[in-house]
């Protein structure tokens, strides 16, 4: 009997705009993405408000890296390439590289970029189209094994509720954050209303990375096709949370709402201790002059309610006696350029060497079993 063993909680539907698109309502669906065919190779998107944004890098897994010129097809124009095409193609490519189960977050590009949508109606369709999509025709094929994990609008604090509860409704298991609940890049008071509602309905928050960043420059370098080589070398080396967790620190909604857990896809973790240190270190300097008087050290805020996602990163578990294990996951990345497939299970050889078969299990089982909220005795959907 298949259960699970190994859980990637960061993966991305990077697939074309057909399958999503036709849920959008046709009033609205001239504003949609449109992807087109560019003369130099390859594709790329066209959103209302951006400049074209390049496939590339958000479909390379297993294959060489492209920063412009990717394709969602291999050469003969209709076989998709790897992590683009239909859920049981993922469920598959999944089998291949030893990974039973995925978080599946939103195409990176496209999720941020339709905020550019200046009418918020139809922005606010985009997203329930593409979260219909996920919740009917995706992980409906497997929901114990592609775990869809809905967008919320970054359009105001009634839409993120009203979606939070609607995704909920579907069957969605989990929502993912790119702004504060708000709509903005900054923690408020009346996100508590919907961290509250997360909180009473069991739906488990993730962000890609972090909350609030709207213009990331990675992001954009990314997306307009001119990450250069310094750009790629230091892409990692930033931690992208940083400021997400000091706001919400010093916002106080962490003392508001001690039962708010966030799980932060993608920050890998090895940065972490040394980070942590410094921001303790830095607060009991400063705390006296700004008057702030925190129940906690900073750090343990930052333990009690944000889990780290580790990708690459053999480093974070060698360092293990630094980390709180019940508060890093794992994911592959796939499809994305910095993807671990097909690779994956020479990955976590590596990543592990050293560790103990529960300290193993505990990353890459049961704290995803326990955060997600999955059931690790039943017998798996097989691949079709």
């Amino acid at each position: 009997m298949r259960t699970y063993n190994v859980i990637s909680c960061d993966g991305h539907l990077e697939i074309p705009p057909d399958p999503w698109i036709r849920h959008v309502p046709a009033e609205h669906r001239d504003r949609a993405p449109r992807l087109v065919r560019l003369r130099t190779g390859g594709e790329g998107w066209i959103v209302e408000g951006s400049p074209l944004i390049h496939n590339g890098q958000n479909v390379a897994a297993g294959r060489p890296l492209k920063v412009k010129g990717g394709s969602y097809w291999e050469a003969d124009g209709v076989t998709p390439v790897p992590g683009t095409g239909d859920a049981a193609q993922r469920l598959r490519e999944q089998d291949l590289d030893g990974v039973d189960a995925e978080v599946l977050y939103p195409p990176v590009f496209i999720s941020r970029f339709i905020e550019n949508i200046e009418d918020r109606e139809a922005y606010v369709a985009m997203v329930r189209a593409y979260n219909d999509f996920l919740a009917e025709d995706y992980c409906s094929v497997a929901p114990d094994r592609l775990i869809g994990n809905a967008i919320i609008p970054a359009s105001g604090i009634e839409d993120a509720i009203g979606e939070l509860k609607r995704a909920k409704s579907i069957g969605l298991r989990s929502v993912s954050m790119a702004s504060f609940p708000n709509g903005t890049g900054s923690p408020a008071p009346e996100d508590d209303a919907f961290w509250e509602a997360a909180i009473e309905m069991g739906m488990p928050v993730t962000a890609h990375g972090t909350m609030g960043e709207r213009g990331n420059p990675l992001l954009t370098a990314s997306a307009r096709g001119t990450f250069d080589l310094q750009t790629s070398l230091v892409s990692r080396t930033m931690p992208p949370p940083v400021l997400c967790i000091v706001r919400m620190v010093l916002s106080g909604v962490l003392d508001r709402l001690p039962d708010l857990r966030i799980y932060l896809a993608e920050t890998n973790a090895s940065w972490v201790p040394g980070v942590l240190y410094m921001i303790d270190d830095s607060y009991s300097i400063f705390r006296h002059w700004y008057g702030v008087d925190l129940a906690m050290a900073p750090s343990e805020y930052a333990w009690r309610h944000f889990t780290f996602g580790i990708v690459r990163d053999p480093l974070a578990l060698r360092m293990r006696d630094l980390l709180h294990l019940d508060h890093v996951m794992w994911g592959s990345d796939f499809p994305h350029s910095v993807s671990s497939y097909p690779e994956s299970r020479q990955w976590l050889d590596d990543i592990f060497s050293g560790c103990t078969d529960e300290q193993r299990r505990q990353v890459l089982v049961d704290n995803p079993v326990r955060f997600f909220g999955l059931d690790a005795t039943k017998e798996l959907t097989p691949t079709p």
